[in-house]
């Protein structure tokens, strides 16, 4: 025996279906310089978060239901532009499009960001700074990638302590074990030399030069096709003509832009 509660559910479900149905059958225009590549989608999972820009930050201001159609515009690292009807356009995160379907009724798979198409650029620039044994360093770079996994560098560090200034120019060959990983990390070996310049100001001193081996390790995280992050913990090791050899130590923030 239904009771007037249930009928009332009944009621507000079957409003609740009806609505959504209608929601479902729209269908945007497709927007006004449409891309070639742009795809009409609908959406296969019982909503889609839309934002107002592309990153968790910006707020949402539509929510896509299940059956809703949006177009495909462009995609930007980890998220797609999208545009759906009453002229709302806003960025979807791609992990959160998992479930679409095409025109044809097809599963659409969009692909996760690999970075993949950083191979094809072999050349870059990378500028940083840190601390080199207590004194602040800037420095920067021109490398070249030979394969997926690995790649050489030019690099030039100049330090400026309280006692002395130093120089350090060197050659390096890194490797990428995991090269399309979005944080990928990499090993490094080189040789160069080390030009130290004491800060005496009563006794005279001379420069110094020593040849510097080079081992460390870093982790690169990609932004884009064109740049990447790095951090870095590198090691110098000073074949001094002293009696004892000198061990640096280096940590450095910086940034690669790809050519």
């Amino acid at each position: 025996m239904f009771s007037f509660r249930s009928c009332i559910y009944s009621f507000c479900a079957l409003v609740l279906l009806l609505v959504s149905s209608g929601t479902a059958a729209l269908s945007p225009e497709p927007p006004e310089n449409l891309p070639e590549d742009a795809e009409l989608i609908t959406v296969g999972s019982p909503y889609v978060n839309i934002y107002t820009g592309p990153g968790r930050g910006y707020p949402i201001f539509h929510v896509a239901e299940y059956g809703e159609k949006l177009w495909l515009l462009k995609r930007r690292t980890d998220w797609v532009k999208v545009y759906a009807h009453r002229d709302k356009s806003g960025w979807v995160r791609i992990v959160d499009l998992q479930e679409v379907y095409g025109e044809d009724g097809e599963l659409v798979r969009v692909p996760l960001p690999d970075f993949s198409d950083v191979d094809s650029q072999h050349f870059h620039l990378g500028f940083s700074y840190g601390d080199f044994a207590g004194a602040s360093s800037m420095g920067a770079t021109l490398g070249y990638r030979f394969t997926a996994n690995l790649s050489a560098e030019l690099r030039a560090t100049q330090a400026v302590g309280d006692f002395s200034d130093s120089q350090t120019y060197q050659v390096a060959v890194l490797h990428q074990p995991f090269p399309r990983w979005k944080l990928s990390p990499y090993f490094m070996l080189g040789t160069g030399i080390n030009i130290t310049t004491p800060n005496a100001t009563i006794v005279a001193t001379e420069d110094r030069r020593d040849t510097a081996m080079l081992t460390g390790l870093g982790v690169k995280t990609y932004l884009s096709r064109r740049f990447a992050l790095r951090a870095e913990y590198a090691n110098h090791y000073l074949l001094t003509s002293r009696e004892e050899n000198q061990e640096i130590v280096e940590w450095k923030l910086g940034f690669d832009v790809y050519l």
